[in-house]
């Protein structure tokens, strides 16, 4: 959780750093757009000229002002569902602890579907956030060596062919 909410005071600072960037270079339009009409209205350039360097500016001044919104709706969008996520895994670590099996049972129906009890083992689907947790304990529970070394050339060879070599 410490290590979580470290992420999010750095994630808060980028963020920051970002908008305050992205607002800068909208004042700089800005200042361009001004600049471009004073130029205008001193005939030093057509209307044709004025209309294409126009439209590219506030192009660039609408783009910025999306990614500034954007910075500022979203920008710690992922940090809330990561700290529910911790905080339910501890939770199931305490439900072992205490072997309630009631909370169990609501908490499983939480994290998964399709519940089977066969063979005095349930048997769900989980959810996905939780199914990289499933799948990691599934191969903590198996011996991972390889007793089955294939001898010869590797399975993903090609030849190199080296020019005057």
């Amino acid at each position: 959780m410490a290590a979580l909410n470290s992420e999010q005071e750095q994630a808060k600072l980028q963020t920051q750093l970002e908008v305050e960037n992205l607002k800068t270079q909208l004042n700089q339009v800005e200042t361009k757009l001004t600049k471009l009409l004073d130029v205008f209205l001193n005939d030093a350039l057509s209307i044709e000229e004025y209309a294409a360097k126009k439209q590219s500016l506030l192009s660039e001044k609408v783009s910025l002002n999306e990614k500034i919104s954007d910075f500022e709706q979203k920008g710690l969008s992922w940090l809330e569902p990561a700290r529910e996520f911790v905080l339910s895994l501890n939770q199931a670590a305490k439900l072992v602890e205490t072997e309630n099996k009631k909370e169990m049972t609501t908490f499983l129906k939480n994290i998964g579907s399709n519940h089977i009890l066969q063979n005095r083992q349930l048997i769900f689907s989980p959810k996905i956030p939780y199914d990289l947790v499933a799948e990691r304990s599934e191969a903590n529970q198996r011996n991972l060596t390889f007793p089955y070394w294939c001898p010869g050339r590797e399975s993903n060879s090609h030849e190199v062919v080296l020019n005057g070599f």
